[in-house]
């Protein structure tokens, strides 16, 4: 994310997620699992319909 400082990067993993709540909730527990298997664009596997958000995870809680 180009706008958010340093310090802010240092506390947390930007994740991209699926929009729809059950799809995004199992996106991050499996993401939490082997983070450095997840690329930008993993979460299509994860969506039904396409549409996606921004999830602010917060690196001690992997």
């Amino acid at each position: 994310m180009k706008d958010t400082s340093e310090f802010t990067r240092t506390l947390y993993d930007y994740v991209i997620i699926p929009a729809l709540e059950e799809e995004g909730r199992n996106y991050i527990e499996e993401f939490k699992n082997a983070p450095s298997l997840f690329l930008d664009d993993s979460c299509k596997n994860y969506s039904s319909n396409a549409r996606f958000r921004v999830f602010l995870l917060p690196k001690n809680q992997r």
